[in-house]
């Protein structure tokens, strides 16, 4: 066999390996915001996540650490996606009603609609701050979302409020709206009022 032909074949043969530790990983991730949204912190153990993503507990060794890496690893995996669609560029071209009403807007549509996102929000909500010192720049996982909120709040000078407050009051209200995707579902608006709703608590933070 001649040593190019070898090359080739090592070739495929890594880029093969690649592929599948990346579906792995994935498969891991996926896992793990399921296994935290449902079960939370203490209950998801390194063995349940493996079972859930169907690999071994040395396939999730392999590729994390520990719970807290893991956990670190799927918010930032998941909010790569959702955050894009609920802070997109064109959000801040907006006033700072539109901006919170398409907001809201999204994210109560997404926690109606979108298992794999109820379970980020409520991870992101009620597992990080148990999995992670309250100093710690890690469990601060709505500040990124703060900052946002702010920025674009900056360009509407028509609030009595200032961009700092509301920002902190519509982080209030998305941790509400999770907590109530977790707990009682049935009080989320449905799909024919999340337009009147979202509209409805944009004014009200902003006037």
């Amino acid at each position: 066999m001649s040593q190019v032909l070898v090359n080739r074949i090592y070739a495929v043969s890594m880029k093969r390996t690649a592929a599948e530790a990346a579906q792995t990983r994935e498969a891991l991730l996926q896992a793990a915001l399921q296994s935290f949204g449902e079960v939370g912190w203490k209950a998801s153990t390194f063995e349940s996540i493996a079972e859930r993503a169907g690999v071994t507990r040395g396939a999730l060794n392999h590729h994390f650490r520990s719970k807290r890496a893991l956990l670190t690893e799927a918010l930032n995996w998941g909010w790569l996606d959702y955050g894009a669609r609920l802070f997109s560029p064109e959000l801040g071209k907006e006033s700072g009603e539109e901006f919170l009403a398409s907001l809201f807007r999204t994210y109560i549509a997404l926690l109606r609609s979108d298992e794999q996102f109820r379970s980020l929000a409520s991870t992101t909500v009620l597992t990080a701050p148990q999995a992670f010192e309250a100093t710690d720049a890690k469990s601060n996982g709505l500040n990124a979302w703060r900052e946002t909120i702010v920025d674009a709040l900056k360009r509407d000078e028509k609030s009595s409020l200032d961009a700092e407050t509301i920002a902190g009051l519509t982080i209030a209200v998305l941790q509400g709206l999770t907590l109530s995707a977790v707990i009682s579902p049935k009080d989320l608006p449905d799909s024919t009022d999340i337009d009147i709703a979202a509209q409805a608590l944009a004014k009200g933070l902003l006037h």
